[in-house]
């Protein structure tokens, strides 16, 4: 019932407009204080506590213990004590004693009866004590000055100078005095000299330091003023379990020497498992014996269930993370269900790890929380922050096994399975084994592509998309945001993607946003977006989107990184998805017109090539979005385009895709002629030689076995000499090739055809014209 409760709790919690995120009072560990804030209901127990303390009226005192473990909340219990103390009408005086700061023994008794004198007042209190120390001060100085002023009742001398000094002779007569005599002061002084130090006598044996005495008389002292009390003195000493052992034995010898002072009740707070081992020593292994001598009356902390405390949790939760439990931030009911039973909830045993929880979420949510949505999946997040919380370690090295969650790299028949499960089975084994199975299931639910290795599915390639699209840490663009609690450098927002598609149809607004992403070097990150996130992309936007994904394509041309993973390929692939979603009766029109705009002839040869039923093989898979007479009518716009293109050489030696555009030329004109006659001019000139060779020349690397980095390597493909300037009148155009002058691509070009003409010629083969 409760699960249900909350889950509703948050999903409604999903249409509350998004606003700056509400922080639970971070690092806060801080014991509550008042019964306004006791969520787990023990103020009635509280009341009962405080009421037996009340009703004691003892010739010899009591100990009694508040026994609980670590963060149950014995601290809070206290609090909720001391406030039913200071309410009841004969409420019971209290003090905290604090044993961390003292040392050996007879310290510890000492600062425990001053804080007692402090609380009954009395001579041995600290206000006492500081006027004892006036007297003190003043009686030293007054029992040192009697030898003083008898020297100078002595000195005739002296004091006649003075009587006879130019100023003191004006002051005295300006008011109408009469000077005394020399004998007359003098007899003072000697007078003085034997009253003051008996006045100072006096003041030092009212000044005398009581706390100097031997500590049996103290106590003898403490003990008559306890006596005297109608109610007794609550003394608490709270944080016994977590002094070294050493420490612990110490102050319970202190308090069993102690116990006896009338009217004095001691309520120790601790967890007794460790207590009792740190009085092992000292009682024969039988701390637990010795306790029982010492404590008389346990009052035992109520048991609080997991679900109230996970109900306060969530709750708490709810009120720091609900804005952001929306679908646009990856949230779905179920989903959630599942993570929160299973991989969040078996980390929260008290209030203590529900805030350490609370407090991480706080610190981190914000670094993922932009403009109008989250950076990230706020279901992953929450699981993350868990294991950041409670298994630290392993949370660090979920990074640094990138490629072992997201299963990079795989594929059939790679033989990996067993090391692969393996090392999955010692990344769990790194947890703590009571929160094992919890660690499984969050990196179940994080990391789908890992359940195979634990008895699951297998999850395939085709997933991808919507992990992107939910931002999930399975997905390798969003798993380093997670980790590195920023979007990764050369990556483009979430927030920024989403600001895009929001002006998707507005072309000017279109052109700024692309501008800014332009400069700051991020259109390949935009062009993986796109593919990711095709699905997203507004149809109604089309005749403005469209020509820019187009142009955003044609710039990506070059930029290879590995052949099925570069910028160049998911740009033209979301362009094919896109104009797959459009509708049937406008995709045709919209891509041409798109072609027409942009120029963009890379873009336009492929999706000729994905929807020509001629460029498909035998057996082929590819469904063709567009229809045969729109690849005609595509083939003739980009026909047009080149040729047009063809009559600025220089214009058409600019484009990095130069050498497939030949081909195209070739495939869609119908023969090698118009292409290979474009080269023939452009080739006339030692300058066109060596542009049309830096176009046509590719980069790629070598790797030698015992090497750490590759070698690049620039090559010229014979097979395109061959076809469009004949390799005999390439041999020949580079024997009279004079031009010195170039630049270091245009030098490495020259080079790599003549590495290539040469190994024609060793290779045998006949040249052709």
């Amino acid at each position: 019932m409760f699960f249900l409760r909350s889950m509703k709790q948050w999903w409604f919690a999903g249409t509350v407009p998004l606003a700056k995120p509400v922080e639970a009072e971070i690092g806060s560990d801080v014991p509550i204080r008042t019964a306004s804030q006791d969520l787990l209901r023990r103020v009635p127990f509280a009341e009962r506590v405080s009421e037996i303390l009340c009703e004691l009226n003892l010739d010899e005192g009591r100990v009694f213990a508040l026994r609980g473990p670590w963060g149950a909340g014995k601290s809070s219990l206290k609090n909720l004590v001391i406030e039913q103390l200071n309410v009841r009408p004969n409420g019971a005086n209290w003090l905290e004693f604090n044993p961390w700061q003292w040392g050996e023994g007879d310290a510890i008794s000492k600062a425990l009866f001053k804080q007692i004198a402090d609380k009954l007042g009395g001579p041995l209190s600290s206000a006492a004590g500081k006027r004892a120390s006036i007297f003190r001060r003043y009686g030293t100085v007054l029992t040192g000055s009697g030898a003083s002023l008898k020297k100078a009742g002595g000195n005739t001398q002296l004091i006649a100078t003075l009587l006879t000094n130019a100023s003191v002779l004006a002051l005295v007569t300006s008011i109408g005095l009469e000077l005394p005599t020399v004998a007359t002061i003098a007899a003072v002084l000697a007078g003085a000299s034997m009253v003051v130090p008996v006045v100072g006598q006096v003041m030092l044996y009212f000044g005398q330091d009581r706390w100097s005495e031997p500590l049996d008389r103290i106590r003898a002292a403490l003990e008559k003023s306890l006596r005297e009390l109608e109610k007794p003195l609550v003394v608490f000493v709270d944080d016994i379990d977590r002094l070294e052992p050493d420490q612990i034995r110490l102050l319970f010898r202190q308090i069993k020497v102690n116990a006896n002072l009338p009217n004095i009740v001691f309520v120790l707070l601790f967890q007794s498992s460790i207590v009792e081992a740190a009085l092992d020593p000292i009682a024969d292994n039988q701390g637990r014996e010795f306790l029982k001598k010492i404590v008389q009356a346990n009052f035992d902390l109520p048991a609080v269930s997991k679900s109230m405390v996970h109900e306060v949790m969530t709750g708490e939760l709810n009120r720091v993370a609900g804005a952001y439990a929306t679908p646009e931030n990856g949230f779905e009911g179920v989903r959630w269900g599942n993570a929160l039973n299973g991989a969040i909830q078996p980390f929260i045993s008290n209030l203590r790890d529900a805030r350490r929880y609370l407090s991480s979420v706080s610190i981190h949510m914000p670094l993922h929380i932009g403009k109008n949505v989250m950076e990230v999946n706020v279901i992953d997040f929450l699981c993350l922050e868990v294991l950041r919380v409670f298994e630290s370690s392993l949370h660090t090295t979920l990074f640094a096994e990138r490629d072992l969650l997201l299963q990079a790299g795989r594929f059939n028949g790679d033989r990996e399975n067993e090391s692969h499960r393996a090392r999955m089975v010692r990344l769990i084994e790194g947890a703590l084994e009571d929160n094992r199975p919890a660690v499984e299931a969050a990196i179940r639910l994080l990391f789908p592509r890992t359940e195979w290795a634990f008895g699951g599915s297998h999850f395939g390639d085709d997933w991808n998309s919507s992990w992107n699209s939910a931002k999930r840490v399975c997905s390798p663009r969003f798993f380093p945001t997670y980790f590195e609690l920023q979007t990764p450098s050369g990556e483009i927002s979430e927030n920024e993607f989403n600001d895009l598609i929001a002006v998707s149809g507005d072309t000017a607004k279109l052109q700024i946003a692309l501008q800014s992403i332009e400069q700051r070097d991020l259109l390949a990150s935009l062009a993986g977006r796109m593919d990711d996130s095709v699905d997203r992309l507004p149809i109604g936007s089309a005749s403005i989107l469209l020509p820019a994904m187009f142009t955003i394509a044609q710039k990506l041309v070059g930029h290879h990184s590995e052949q099925f993973s570069s910028a160049w390929v998911s740009a033209w692939r979301a362009v094919s998805w896109y104009i797959d979603r459009l509708p049937q009766g406008d995709r045709g029109q919209l891509t041409l017109a798109a072609l027409n705009e942009t120029g963009a002839l890379s873009v336009g040869a492929i999706i000729i090539h994905l929807n020509d039923p001629a460029s498909q093989e035998e057996g082929s898979r590819i469904d063709p979005k567009l229809d045969e007479v729109t690849v005609s009518a595509l083939k003739v716009e980009w026909l047009r385009q080149i040729n047009e293109m063809a009559t600025n050489s220089s214009k058409l030696l600019d484009e990095s895709d130069l050498g497939s555009w030949l081909y195209r030329w070739r495939d869609y004109s119908g023969s090698l002629d118009a292409p290979r006659s474009w080269v023939q001019s452009v080739i006339q000139t030692d300058k066109g030689f060596a542009d049309l060779m830096t176009q046509l020349m590719t980069i790629g690397t070598s790797h030698t076995v015992g090497d750490l980095v590759s070698s690049r390597v620039d090559r010229i493909d014979e097979k395109t000499i061959e076809d469009f300037v004949g390799i005999r009148d390439a041999l020949q155009r580079l024997s009279y090739f004079t031009l010195t002058e170039l630049s270091p691509k245009q030098e490495r070009a020259i080079n790599a055809l003549r590495k290539t003409l040469q190994e024609q010629d060793s290779g045998g083969t006949p040249w052709s014209s």
